[in-house]
C-alpha cells in the first residue's frame, strides 16, 4: 500500500491544511521515500535507529529551518499511521528539535586520522574497514554515497571517481597514487574473500560479512567499534570523517568554493561551517608564531 499518498489525501481532503503545507509535506516524504528506496527500508518497520540516523543524514546536507520542517512532516505521518493501526510505535517521536545542525561539528585531528588508518589488520573484515575510513577521509563522500560505489565507477588513469549524489546529482570525487595503491591492494582481496564465499559478479566496492553491497546501518556499527577500540570520548561517526575532510582541506588553504563542489553541498551556506571549525586553528597558529602573541 501507498501510504505516503493515502496521508497526503487525508491532510489535503480531512484535515485541509494549506496548499503550501501539503505541497511541503509531499516533497519531504517523497525524499524520504527515495532515502528508504535505497536502503531497502519501508514505514512500518523503520525503527527509532532508522529515524537517527535519518536525521543526522538531513542535518548534514539542509539548513536548521528545513530540517525541523521536514521532521514534523514526518512526525505527523506517523500519528497518522498511529490512528490508523498501521504501526505501533513513532519512531520519530525522540529525535531533538532542538537546534543542532549549526553545532560545530566533531573532527579528527591529522594525528587522530593517522591512528585511525595505522590500526592493524588481521583479516578482511579489517581491510574492509580500513577502506571504508581510507575512502571517506580521501573522497568526504557521504556514507551513502560511499557504499554505493562500484568498482566500476573508478577510473584510476584519472585518479577519480563518478558520484551519484543526492538529487540523482553527479561530481567526481579524486584520490591520490598511495589511495590508488591501497585500493588496488584490497579489491585482490576483497576478490579472494568472494572466492571463498562462492560468490563472483559483485559490483560494490564495500562488502559486508556475506559478500553483499555494505549495508548503510553495518557501516554506522563499524564506525562505533572503532571509536571503542581507540578509546576515542569524542563523537566519531561517518560524517566525522567527511567533516575532517573539509576541514583538512581549508586548514590547508583550499577555496571555500572548490570544497564545496567536492561534498557536493547545494548551498555555499552549507559548507561554511568549516570555516568556523578553520577559524579555531587559526587562533593556534597565531599564538604559535607571532611574536607577540605570549607577551
Amino acid at each position: 500500500m501507498d501510504y505516503i499518498s493515502s496521508f497526503i489525501s487525508y491532510i489535503k481532503t480531512v484535515r485541509a491544511l494549506s496548499e503550501n503545507t501539503v505541497k511541503s509535506y509531499a516533497v519531504d516524504l517523497e525524499q524520504w521515500r527515495k532515502y528508504m528506496r535505497d536502503r531497502e527500508l519501508d514505514p512500518v518497520s523503520f525503527t527509532k535507529e532508522d529515524a537517527a540516523l535519518y536525521a543526522e543524514y538531513l542535518q548534514d546536507e539542509f539548513s536548521e529551518r528545513s530540517v525541523l520542517r521536514k521532521l514534523t512532516a514526518l512526525r505527523t505521518f506517523y500519528s497518522y499511521m498511529m490512528k490508523r493501526g498501521t504501526v505501533s510505535s513513532e519512531p520519530f517521536m525522540d529525535i531533538s528539535m532542538r537546534q543542532k545542525s549549526r553545532r560545530l561539528p566533531s573532527v579528527l585531528t591529522e594525528d587522530e586520522v593517522k591512528e585511525l588508518l595505522g590500526v592493524e589488520r588481521k583479516n578482511f573484515q579489517d581491510e574492509r574497514d580500513h577502506m571504508l575510513f581510507l575512502f571517506i577521509y580521501n573522497t568526504g563522500c557521504r556514507i551513502s554515497e560511499a557504499v554505493a560505489v562500484d568498482i566500476d565507477d573508478i577510473e584510476y588513469g584519472k585518479r577519480r571517481i563518478l558520484i551519484r549524489g543526492k538529487g540523482g546529482k553527479e561530481r567526481f570525487v579524486f584520490f591520490s597514487k598511495s589511495t590508488a595503491a591501497e585500493i588496488k591492494e584490497y579489491l585482490e582481496k576483497r576478490n579472494e574473500y568472494l572466492m571463498s564465499l562462492g560468490i563472483e559478479g559483485e559490483k560494490a566496492l564495500l562488502i559486508g560479512d556475506k559478500g553483499g553491497r555494505l549495508p548503510f546501518s553495518s557501516a554506522h556499527i563499524i564506525f562505533d567499534k572503532y571509536r571503542a577500540l581507540l578509546g576515542w570520548q569524542k563523537e566519531f561517526t561517518p560524517h566525522t570523517l567527511r567533516h575532517s575532510f573539509a576541514t583538512h582541506l581549508m586548514d590547508r588553504g583550499a577555496d571555500i568554493r572548490l570544497v564545496q563542489e567536492l561534498l557536493g553541498h547545494e548551498s555555499i551556506s552549507t559548507t561554511q561551517i568549516y570555516t568556523h571549525v578553520s577559524r579555531g586553528r587559526l587562533k593556534k597558529v597565531y599564538e604559535d608564531t607571532h611574536p607577540h602573541a605570549k607577551e
